[in-house]
């Protein structure tokens, strides 16, 4: 039975950044586990700012980048922003973990098990013990969940789950006629499903389109939210002309917990990325929350490591780490959930969307990114300033 200081269950990016983090810190010895490949082709398409693709090296994994942001209403309405320098990249999901793993691979740390499912786990006084699909078993101080929506030491242990889930359809389209291949689509309403969606141009003739549903279940009928996505394709103006005679390279869909779990560390088991629920949840962007909480998560067991006290005192550090960075954008964020995505409806999101066209395009920025809307603290002054000094120039 072979032994590790580290077992990482999932191989997509949480696990991977999670992964980098230790092995640039500690030396310990790691092994990552995937049910299916490395970068799941199959992950909706995600988007992500230029300074995050920057800061973990992930330019090579860029298919976009986009100088306008759309905010779009399938009623009409329309908050548009114009920027000079792109503020938003979309990624290729499979080369960004690819490059990832070839990050990790470098310092000759880490094995990787693909096609391998994680089945049981087991905790003894000195290890964990971990049962795989392979009939083998592995023993590891820590062990690091990042098999996403799956919850695999969630349901093991009888945690409570997120209360909301996004279950997103899209696809990979080509012959596309996209107008501005450098503007980045949201949409809002309920339409087509009441998660929105997203327009992603690649090129002039490639793009990735697809609309999301929210429930309070893990899991949903696929028919149902293709349905949803099949009723844009034909009837959402301007789209449905620009896609008019696309043609399908792939389908792309998965399932988004909306809120994250209570605590991240139990024991010398430690959670991270969807396995935690730290998509955002006002734009459930997923690739950012998971390169950046599977850094500080990371950081905490190699420094456990180092100091060879691997109990839950040492790895709460991440705990309270990502609380201090997060704990008040996600609070926020998860207490409106049920309201934005169950109890809104077109015309209070057709309202959302006036505001917010009235809004700075630094102001938009924020409300994706942190979810730090103009009233809060933060934005009051230069949101007050901008107001005044739009005021004298009307004098002028």
């Amino acid at each position: 039975m072979e032994e590790y200081d580290v077992v990482i269950v999932g191989g997509g990016v949480a696990g991977l950044s999670t992964a980098l983090s230790i092995s640039r810190k500690a030396e310990a010895t790691l092994l990552l586990v995937e049910k299916g490949t490395v970068g799941d082709p199959s992950k909706t398409s995600p988007f992500t700012f230029p300074d995050t693709v920057q800061r973990f090296q992930l330019s090579e994994a860029v298919l976009q980048k986009y100088t306008r942001f759309t905010y779009r209403s399938p009623t009409g309405v329309v908050a548009s922003f114009k920027y000079e320098k792109p503020p938003f990249v979309t990624l290729d999901y499979q080369k960004a973990c690819n490059l990832l793993l070839n990050q990790i691979t470098k310092k000759g740390t880490v094995n990787v098990l693909e096609k391998t499912e994680a089945l049981d786990i087991e905790a003894t006084r000195t290890y964990l013990k971990l049962s795989l699909s392979n009939s083998a078993s592995v023993l590891c101080h820590v062990l690091v969940d990042a098999s996403g929506s799956s919850f695999f030491t969630s349901r093991k242990l009888g945690t409570k789950l997120p209360a909301l889930y996004s279950h997103p359809y899209g696809e990979f389209l080509e012959e596309c006629r996209i107008e501005e291949p450098e503007e980045m689509c949201i949409f809002s309403g309920n339409k087509y499903g009441n998660g929105g969606g997203w327009m992603y141009p690649i090129d002039r003739k490639t793009a990735r389109f697809g609309f999301a549903t929210v429930t309070r279940s893990t899991v949903y009928p696929r028919d149902i939210v293709e349905r949803n996505y099949r009723d844009a394709l034909r009837n959402f103006y301007p789209y449905n002309e620009m896609l008019a005679d696309a043609k399908k390279k792939r389908s792309e869909s998965g399932t988004i917990p909306i809120g994250p779990l209570m605590k991240f560390v139990q024991g010398r088991i430690v959670l991270v990325g969807d396995a935690a629920g730290q998509a955002t949840s006002w734009y459930n962007e997923g690739v950012r929350p998971a390169l950046e909480s599977g850094e500080i998560c990371g950081n905490a067991v190699a420094e456990a490591c180092e100091d060879g006290k691997l109990h839950e005192r040492t790895l709460a550090k991440y705990q309270h780490l990502w609380d201090a960075t997060n704990k008040r954008s996600y609070s926020k964020g998860t207490r409106g959930a049920s309201r934005t995505f169950l109890g809104r409806s077109q015309e209070d999101w057709n309202n959302s969307v006036r505001y917010q066209a009235s809004l700075s395009r630094e102001e938009m920025i924020a409300i994706i990114r942190y979810n730090r809307w103009p009233g809060s603290r933060s934005n009051l002054h230069s949101r007050c300033w901008r107001r005044l000094r739009n005021f004298v120039r009307g004098f002028g």
